[in-house]
């Protein structure tokens, strides 16, 4: 009787850390509906938690595989400009680990690497900028094939229904080609996979989405693409804050340090 005490007092402790069996339940949705829920309330402003992996098979323009995590606030440039953000930046290429800042106020982007700053300007930001306003608006919705429930989650501070699909390729290739035009790429990515995402079920936002794909270059190239975004936060003020020190150079010259590291950069 009283091994079986303790244990009762021990579920209590901890069933809302998933002790005993504890924790809320929650009714399955169609996972299109919350998909198309998801969509209905973009990000427009979040903490963000961004894990990108790029593995280069065959003949590639990326050497060696690159891991990229950034962390950080984010708010959305409502499809008329970059979005702004203040990213806490760790990342491994060709060996090397680099870990530093990167930033965007929405008319200027920066840089900081082991001390050193770099900016894009607001001339090449303006730019973009203008693209960007001109340019169909980005879906990830459109992305998702034929969904299933994969189960219940918790990501993002936020209880969440896991859903799974396999990729639009077309769709995917349609919004990230004007991205790879901009990196020297001019033929039209192939592109498939599948993606995940776990939307809340009582804000019905998306809280996580994941990308795990092969996208096609050229014959003969293509990358592997591991992407996991974790969101929190969604809706609160966030605060962007450049990179302190000043003294920002061009970012062309970062651009032909990684030439000459074996890192193929546009420098156009």
């Amino acid at each position: 009787m009283r091994s079986r005490t303790i244990l009762a007092i021990l579920c209590v402790a901890v069933v809302n850390a998933a002790g005993c069996g504890g924790g809320t339940e929650h009714e399955t949705v169609n996972p299109e509906r919350m998909l198309d829920a998801a969509a209905a309330h973009p990000i427009a402003s979040a903490q963000t938690d961004i894990d990108l992996h790029l593995e280069p098979r065959g003949a590639s323009a990326l050497p060696a595989p690159v891991q990229v995590k950034l962390d950080g606030p984010y708010v959305s440039g409502d499809g008329r400009q970059i979005p702004r953000f203040d990213w806490r930046l760790k990342a491994s290429a060709l060996g090397f680990p680099v870990g530093g800042q990167a930033v965007s106020t929405g008319t200027n982007a920066y840089l900081s690497l082991y001390g050193d700053n770099y900016e894009v300007g607001t001339d090449a930001v303006a730019g973009a900028n203008a693209r960007i306003a001109e340019a169909e608006p980005v879906h990830p919705r459109s992305w998702f094939g034929r969904a299933r429930v994969e189960g219940q989650g918790h990501e993002g501070d936020a209880d969440c229904e896991r859903i799974s699909a396999p990729l639009r390729g077309d769709a995917v290739a349609r919004d990230i080609e004007p991205l790879l035009g901009s990196l020297g790429l001019s033929e039209t990515p192939s592109v498939s996979g599948t993606a995940s995402a776990c939307v809340g079920y009582d804000d019905r936002i998306l809280h996580q989405l994941g990308v795990r794909a092969v996208v096609g270059l050229r014959p003969g190239s293509s990358v592997a693409v591991d992407l996991d975004v974790e969101i929190s936060d969604v809706g609160e003020p966030q605060e962007i804050s450049i990179p302190a020190g000043g003294g920002f150079r061009p970012i062309r010259d970062l651009a032909l340090q990684l030439n000459d590291l074996g890192l193929s950069i546009p420098l156009g």
